[in-house]
């Protein structure tokens, strides 16, 4: 599904040199020329005067970046935009490209941040057409009843002359993003006070049983070591050092193992449940009046 807008240009009070060289960049475009086109877009916007003929250009040029799997660098290319004098179809395909290429991009904060400004500074029916990749972002950062309320308003415009799609959007959504239906996470201080505590309790907290017997079996072999060498083979300092040196590296290891078990885990089930909210979601923006 592709969720980007697509919006027509609107006129360009430019110069007519301006002129050209957008042109110029958009028959690269159209020739398949994606390479030369970002260059030309690049140069469109660096010798552009007018704000709108600068602004279409870095957005043209962050699209072609995209073409080229070049995500971060279309993103990075949208962070140097001036929304100052943008009429407001140009600043919602500006802001809303941004926000749907840092989300593309992994940075849900700054997405989040665009969609916020949507709402601030452009008509409703801006913000309204943005609430569902704004909805993916927000569970992206573990906002779900603030996604859920976005949906809400989102499906209350959209299936408006359709009663029984409302209702139907409206409880598949009550029912996906119920509290019971949250990832229930694992709490990484505790995995760690864990692992100090009895070692290899960290990995187990975390729902790893043989990362977590591995550890244990290494920490008592340690000191099972020390123990031998002392007692045994009489061997005191060797005994004592290579002892303590296999309890150390796995009692602390293990503790950052929690640790980083713990994220793994939690990580896996946002993924699984944040998937399933996507699907939702686009499923229902592809009904009737959808529009992106």
């Amino acid at each position: 599904m592709s969720l980007i807008c697509i919006l027509p240009f609107a006129g360009l009070s430019a110069s007519p040199t301006e002129l050209v060289f957008f042109r110029s960049a958009d028959s690269l475009r159209a020739a398949g020329l994606i390479d030369d086109a970002i260059i030309a877009y690049e140069y469109a916007a660096y010798t552009a005067i007018n704000n709108l003929t600068r602004t279409k250009a870095l957005v043209n040029k962050a699209d072609c970046l995209l073409e080229k799997d070049r995500i971060g660098q279309s993103e990075l290319t949208l962070s140097r935009l001036n929304y100052f004098g943008l009429n407001d179809s140009l600043q919602y395909e500006a802001r809303y490209k941004s926000a749907l290429y840092s989300y593309l991009n992994k940075n849900f904060e700054e997405s989040i941040a665009q969609f916020k400004m949507i709402q601030q500074f452009l008509p409703i029916e801006y913000s309204i057409n943005s609430k569902p990749l704004y909805a993916l972002a927000l569970n992206e950062t573990r906002e779900w009843t603030e996604a859920k309320e976005q949906l809400h308003t989102w499906g209350k415009y959209h299936f408006s002359e359709d009663t029984a799609v409302m209702n139907d959007f409206n409880a598949r959504i009550n029912e996906t993003y119920q509290v019971k239906n949250h990832p229930k996470l694992k709490d990484l201080d505790k995995a760690q006070v864990w692992a100090q505590l009895l070692p290899g309790t960290g990995q187990l907290y975390s729902g790893y049983f043989f990362d977590a017997a591995f550890t244990s079996v290494m920490v008592l072999s340690g000191i099972g070591i020390a123990a031998y060498g002392v007692l045994v083979a009489k061997y005191y300092v060797t005994g004592i050092l290579l002892g303590y040196g296999v309890f150390q590296q796995f009692y602390l290891g293990g503790q950052k193992r929690s640790e980083f078990l713990a994220n793994e885990r939690n990580y896996k089930k946002e993924r699984a449940y944040n998937d399933l909210l996507k699907e939702v979601i686009i499923k229902y923006s592809k009904t009737k009046k959808a529009q992106f």
